[in-house]
């Protein structure tokens, strides 16, 4: 299980992708991109204690958007990707996270519509669990 530090990033050059990687050190400071330069604009960083169930889980949620799998990049904007790995169901802790994504309106809004998802899938299959067990005691009580 090893621990490390989930990554959102853009760059100037690719406007509207996105790159979700992993790495084992957190982040240098992150600061704006210069117009000019290519180089990746960190936009969130958060600690993991299973940094591989993490990517996982943020692919899962982006998956529909996937650009390159292996290389982690995903045609979306940055309040959506940093919200979809905000969103996710495992214990974390946020290092970074952009100012200009927070101050987001609907930054807020999306994450919270995506936990509420996440729960309600949760009791969907619960009951569905739940059911199956009621349906197997009814079979045993028949017989």
């Amino acid at each position: 299980m090893p621990t490390g530090y989930l990554i959102v990033e853009t760059r100037p050059d690719r406007l509207g992708w996105v790159r979700i990687r992993g790495a084992d050190h957190p982040p240098i400071s992150p600061t704006a991109p210069r117009v000019e330069s290519a180089e990746p604009w960190i936009r969130y960083a958060a600690s993991f204690a299973n940094l591989h169930v993490a990517l996982m889980h943020a692919h899962a949620a982006l998956r529909h958007r996937t650009i390159d799998a292996e290389a982690g990049l995903y045609r979306v904007d940055p309040v959506t990707a940093v919200a979809a790995v905000e969103a996710i169901d495992l214990g974390h802790r946020p290092v970074y996270l952009d100012p200009q994504i927070a101050s987001d309106p609907r930054f807020a809004s999306e994450v919270e519509r995506r936990r509420r998802r996440h729960r309600q899938l949760d009791r969907f299959f619960t009951g569905v669990g739940l059911a199956a067990i009621g349906l197997l005691l009814l079979a045993l009580l028949i017989r």
